[in-house]
Formats: structure tokens, C-alpha cells, sequence
């Protein structure tokens, strides 16, 4: 594993992170059904659909932490131990939690055998969408329906929560996502100043 290849690597997680901020898509529908028995039915158009964000998140999370066995092989070739990868990790805590939800997401959970880095188990929550005013087109109201057209999709913000074992709030998994890029080109850059 040379540098060349290493940051080949680097911008393929890039343009995956990269991606997640693209937020135009065919949209989504979905009913809810009230305590009375009335069935609503409500739909969002120019969105990408959560199903689409929550695998290019998980998608993002498995990548990233993909990239710690390539800086191994990169120190190595670089006569430097591979110890010296897993001491930055565990030295940084949001990388720690962004290492947690790959594992947990790659082995169906942490447990003895995958342990948490952090003492948090994080996991990740419902994927929210927030659409100002401005993004809106047209909004239509039925009877038992609603439905909105989304005109300027890159207004929308996207959050999704990273929450703990206790269900307290960590952080958004999309600045995680975009920290633990920049946390590894970090890394990468200090193996070649001190190796």
C-alpha cells in the first residue's frame, strides 16, 4: 500500500460523503392510520427517499472505518506499527463512536466479541428531514391527504441522531461522517510526516 493508493481511496470516501449532501430524488409517500380508524396519506416529491439516505449513510460509516486496515498496511510499508493506527483511533472520540456504529453495523451489534471503542454503544436514529419555506413548491391538501413538492431540494437539511445506550442525543451522523474523513486524511498526513 503506497500514498498513491491510499489517497485514491481517500477521495472514493470523499465522493460517497459527498453524496450524502445531494438531497433531489423521486421522493416518498407513506399512510398513517389514527386512533379513530381514519387512514392518512401523506407524500414528499423532489427528495431522495430515506431508505436511499439511511444506505448511503450506513454505506458511509462502513467505508470510513474500512479505510483504518488500508493506513495499517500504509505505516506498515512505512516500517511504523500498525499499534500506532489504533492509538490515534482510541485517542479520538468521535472517531471511536464512528468506529462503533460501522461495527455495530457490519456484525448485527457490539457484544464481548465486538467491543465498543467508546463506552456509549452508539446506534443511529430515524432519519429526519427539515424543509424551510423556501425549498417548498406547491403543497396540496385532500381529505385524507397531503402532499408537497419540494422545488429547491439543497435547502432541505437532513439530520440523523447518533444516540447512546441511554438514548441521550450524541450528535448528527452526517458531521460524524464528514469529522471522520477529515479525522483520516489527518491521520494519513501525520504517518507521512512521522514515518
Amino acid at each position: 500500500m503506497d500514498l498513491s493508493e491510499l489517497e485514491k481511496l481517500l477521495r472514493r470516501a470523499d465522493r460517497f460523503r459527498k453524496k450524502l449532501h445531494i438531497k433531489d430524488g423521486e421522493g416518498t409517500e407513506w399512510s398513517y392510520t389514527f386512533d379513530n380508524g381514519e387512514t392518512h396519506f401523506y407524500s414528499i416529491e423532489g427528495v431522495k427517499p430515506p431508505e436511499e439516505i439511511e444506505d448511503e449513510v450506513t454505506t458511509m460509516f462502513l467505508w470510513l472505518w474500512s479505510l483504518k486496515d488500508y493506513v495499517k498496511k500504509y505505516v506498515l510499508n512505512k516500517g511504523k506499527a500498525k499499534s500506532w493506527v489504533e492509538s490515534k483511533v482510541n485517542a479520538d472520540p468521535y472517531l471511536c463512536i464512528c468506529a462503533d456504529i460501522a461495527n455495530s453495523l457490519k456484525h448485527g451489534g457490539l457484544d464481548s466479541k465486538f467491543k465498543p471503542r467508546s463506552d456509549k454503544n452508539p446506534t443511529l436514529g430515524k432519519l429526519n428531514y427539515k424543509i424551510p419555506q423556501k425549498a417548498m413548491g406547491l403543497i396540496t391538501f385532500g381529505a385524507f391527504d397531503v402532499g408537497l413538492n419540494v422545488e429547491n431540494p439543497s435547502l432541505v437539511v437532513l439530520e440523523m441522531p447518533v444516540i447512546d445506550k441511554n438514548g441521550r442525543f450524541l450528535g448528527d451522523a452526517f458531521k460524524y461522517l464528514d469529522y471522520g474523513l477529515k479525522a483520516w486524511e489527518g491521520i494519513v498526513s501525520e504517518a507521512e510526516n512521522v514515518v
